[in-house]
């Protein structure tokens, strides 16, 4: 394992106390649970990930600690951490169910940090029935050989280099590019922010992977109705390292749509782009043995109730179901860019730096002519001189990349969708084990035409323990039942609700604010997810919906869905950031051409998920990829 890339932010020693306090009060010993907190392993686990998060993050995290602190005096006379410990648990009891958004928001941040450093020790994990060391002895199927002497990690003096084409970006967009260009003997730079990750760093640790490999340590979050925390990828191989590998084609549905606003949608060329993305990443339905855990309950429930179901493409080969691939494949059977394209470009003699962010886009003549990137801590600057420059940032980090650059279209950083995420876990008579399980590995079909996904939503302890939705004995008498546990998610088709704007130091500011037909999705979403884990005979679910979590029966569950819901109860997330740079016919309607140049800047290439002019209610990588392909030949023709 790799050493810690970052080092703990030192805790004062109040808020040492504080952080101790509130998980003593929230995960106390049960009956099977009866290990002390490890104080020491507590803290720094908790240093760390302050570290891994933004200025604002860490403002917010003292924030919210002050107030549980010295709120209490209204009621108790006395600060938190004064209180007897029965007093404690009562007042993160009321924190944590209080109607009060600000107040359950700040809950919810204090225990996101508390319960994962806790749960996520390897003897709480043995009590609780999941086997720690069960990554153990797994190792690439094939070690990985990259041309190392093409990634260059530091220079100890501004350089400048020359190119054809500079990518940013190493994700499913800039890593198809790259390759496609280089493997046509095309001069390529690529730039990655992030780093490249040795797989023998995936699989050990859930929380350190997530501190090294996601922006900002997780935590970035949309603002609005509700917040919605949106994960994002900052690594060589960008998010497609840390997601679930779900592969699904855009949908004929969506291409209709976009015909609908003019855009040209050759059906055969989009088929041809599929089929060499999909032949190159090994796209396959997962496999049978691969399934279990959740995918058997819900196959179950889905099929009493007459869904239509099954297992789900992803791109794998040599697949064994380590299922921690939301942190990193430890075997490289996930095929994400940082095991294929990314190293196929390298191969084919593109260079890669990394640890850089681009901050500059040169101009020649009017058009883009290269690029400037500086290291994200401060040292030396990159400049590359190139033909044409592509944006494969990302639908987020895209936009304060291009505003910061000069694009003035009205379009940029608008029209964002997220697909808003929600999960109901749920307890079964039987043993599940949900980590024998293929991670977004089955899903419910039935409703995808109406803009309804149900995939799996399984991850280790640390995480699962987030989604577990209380505290005090009735949280512990919950996690000592952690084998018997399954859960399954759904996310919505959504509207163009969000929007993106440039922070004053340069980093994306997200806004969302979710419409009443979006909620109505995902209040039909979890009535439909209640009735198959009922139908599949679950004795209890736990529903993302402050104040009404725990139903034993599905008519109590179906009665508390059918009042309206308040969007600032609910608890959610996002994973697929759309829209924010759409393609168009002309300026008036978007940030770039059909053939995703831009607008404004000739030469100037976007290739991330904010092309996509609609929301595509499915998972996008293997979209966003296929446009890279098509975008790759129109950029080679450009420049050859």
């Amino acid at each position: 394992m790799a050493p810690e890339t970052l080092d703990p932010t030192p805790l004062s020693r109040r808020h040492t106390r504080l952080f101790l306090a509130i998980v003593h009060a929230a995960i106390p010993p049960g009956e099977v649970l009866k290990l002390p907190v490890d104080e020491e392993d507590l803290v720094h686990k908790l240093g760390l990930t302050l570290a891994s998060m933004p200025p604002e993050g860490r403002i917010a995290v003292r924030l919210s600690l002050w107030f549980f602190e010295w709120g209490c005096l209204l009621f108790h006379a006395r600060p938190f951490t004064a209180l007897e410990e029965s007093a404690q648990g009562r007042w993160v009891g009321r924190w944590t169910e209080s109607r009060i958004f600000l107040i359950r928001q700040a809950a919810r941040l204090l225990l996101t940090l508390v319960k994962p450093a806790h749960i996520g020790r390897r003897a709480v994990q043995a009590a609780i029935g999941h086997p720690p060391d069960r990554l153990k002895d797994v190792a690439p199927r094939v070690p990985l050989e990259l041309p190392m002497e093409q990634v260059i990690t530091v220079f100890e003096r501004d350089t400048e280099v020359r190119c054809q084409v500079a990518v940013v970006g190493s994700g499913a967009g800039g890593a198809v590019v790259a390759a496609e260009l280089a493997e046509k003997g095309i001069d390529v730079v690529l730039v990655e922010e992030g780093r490249i990750h040795e797989t023998e760093e995936f699989g050990g640790d859930p929380m350190k992977s997530l501190r090294n490999t996601y922006r900002d340590g997780g935590t970035t979050l949309a603002l609005g109705r509700p917040a919605l925390p949106v994960p994002l990828g900052m690594t060589v191989g960008g998010t497609t390292t840390i997601n679930s590998g779900t592969c699904f084609r855009t949908p004929e549905r969506i291409l209709k749509k976009w015909e609908a606003l003019g855009l040209p949608v050759d059906r055969a060329d989009v088929d041809r782009h599929f089929r060499s993305i999909e032949k190159r990443l090994s796209v396959q339905p997962v496999p049978d043995p691969l399934l279990g855990g959740s995918s058997h309950v819900i196959a179950r429930g889905a099929s009493a109730l007459n869904l239509e179901h099954g297992p789900l493409k992803r791109n794998i080969q040599g697949c064994e179901g380590s299922a921690v691939c939301a942190f990193g494949c430890p075997r490289e059977a996930k095929q994400s860019m940082n095991v294929t394209y990314v190293p196929d470009a390298l191969r084919a003699g593109a260079r890669l730096y990394t640890g850089l962010r681009a901050h500059t886009i040169l101009r020649d003549g009017g058009r883009a002519g290269g690029l400037i990137a500086s290291p994200t801590r401060g040292g030396p600057a990159l400049t590359v001189r190139a033909d044409a420059v592509v944006s494969a940032c990302g639908s987020i980090s895209g936009v304060p990349f291009l505003k910061g650059v000069g694009l003035k279209n009205r379009h940029l950083g608008r029209h964002l969708t997220l697909h808003p995420a929600a999960k109901i876990a749920a307890l079964m008579p039987e043993v599940v084990d949900g980590w024998k399980d293929t991670p977004q590995g089955y899903g419910i079909t039935e409703y995808a035409d109406e803009g309804l996904m149900f995939e799996g939503a399984f991850v280790p302890p640390a995480y699962s323990s987030i989604a577990v939705p209380f505290v005090g004995r009735a949280y512990t008498e919950v996690m000592e039942q952690f084998r018997h546990l399954a859960m399954f998610g759904l996310f919505v088709s959504d509207g163009p609700n969000g929007r993106v704007l440039r922070g004053p130091d340069g980093k994306a500011i997200l806004f969302y604010w979710m419409s009443r037909k979006d909620l109505e999705q995902v209040r039909r979403g979890l009535k439909i997810l209640a009735r198959v884990f009922f139908a599949a005979g679950a004795e209890r679910i736990f529903l993302p919906l402050a104040g009404a979590e725990s139903q034993d029966t599905l008519e109590e569950a179906l009665e508390v869905l059918a009042r309206p819901l308040d969007p600032w109860a609910l608890e959610l997330m996002a994973f697929h950031p759309l829209g924010t740079a759409r393609m168009s016919t002309s300026p008036r309607g978007g940030v770039v051409d059909p053939n995703l140049q831009s607008w404004e800047v000739p030469g100037l290439y976007v290739v991330d998920g904010g092309i996509f002019p609609t929301s595509l209610g499915v998972n996008p990588q293997l979209s966003i990829m296929a446009w890279a392909h098509r975008a790759a030949e129109h950029i080679a023709e450009q420049v050859q």
